[in-house]
C-alpha cells in the first residue's frame, strides 16, 4: 500500500476504477453526455495527480471560488470529495452577479423604465432578476437598456445622445472599479452634463 507523508492511502489502481466506473455510472443516470471534462478516467487521473502534489508539499491550501456558478458546479459534481484533506475551498464573496440584491436590481429596473434614461450595463446583468423581472424584461417593455462592454461605451453613448442621461451601472469586480472611476472623471473632467 503506498501512502502519503502524512500516512493516508494513496489510491491504487483498483480503487481509481471503482472511482472511474462509479463516475461512469453517475454521469449516465443522470443524462450527461461524455466530454473531456466528464471524462471519469482523466478526472480520477487528475485527482490521484492533485493528491500526490500536495502529498509532497507537505501543506495546507486554500483555493477560494469566487463565483456562485461555480460553488454550485463544485457541489452538483461532487468536486470538493475528489481533492486531499490538505486542500480547502472556500466559498468567496460570489461574483457581482450572483450577489446583487434583489432591492438594488428592482432601483436600476425603476431607473432604467424613467423617460428619457438610456440605462448601460454590462452582459451578464441582463438576466439577473428583480422582483419583477430583469433588465431585458425592461427593455422589451420599451426601456432603453444598452449592453455595454466598457464604461467608456456608455461615455460615448453620453456624447452622442445629448438628450437623454445615460447611466452606468458599474456593477463588477474591484477591477472593473478604476476603469468606471476614471470614466466618471472624463466626462466631469469635460463637463459632460448628462453621464
Amino acid at each position: 500500500m503506498k501512502t502519503d507523508t502524512f500516512g493516508r492511502e494513496m489510491p491504487t489502481e483498483n480503487k481509481k476504477t471503482d472511482f472511474t466506473s462509479k463516475l461512469k455510472t453517475q454521469n449516465s443516470a443522470l443524462g450527461l453526455q461524455s466530454s473531456p471534462f466528464r471524462d471519469a478516467g482523466q478526472v480520477a487521473d487528475l485527482s490521484a495527480e492533485i493528491r500526490e502534489l500536495t502529498a509532497v508539499t507537505e501543506r495546507n491550501w486554500k483555493i477560494m471560488e469566487i463565483c456562485g456558478t461555480h460553488t454550485m458546479s463544485i457541489h452538483r459534481h461532487g468536486l470538493k470529495s475528489l481533492l486531499p484533506p490538505q486542500i480547502e475551498l472556500l466559498s468567496g464573496p460570489g461574483c457581482p452577479v450572483c450577489v446583487t440584491p434583489t432591492r438594488l436590481v428592482d432601483k436600476a429596473l425603476a431607473l432604467a423604465a424613467a423617460p428619457g434614461i438610456c440605462f448601460c450595463v454590462y452582459g451578464d446583468m441582463m438576466n439577473v432578476p428583480g422582483s419583477k423581472g430583469g433588465l431585458r424584461e425592461a427593455m422589451v417593455r420599451g426601456a432603453d437598456v444598452r449592453i455595454v462592454n466598457s464604461p467608456l461605451d456608455a461615455l460615448a453613448l453620453a456624447r452622442r445622445l445629448s438628450h437623454k442621461t445615460v447611466v452606468f451601472w458599474g456593477i463588477g469586480f474591484e477591477t472593473t472599479a478604476p476603469a468606471t472611476a476614471a470614466v466618471i472623471k472624463m466626462a466631469a473632467e469635460s463637463a459632460l452634463k448628462n453621464f
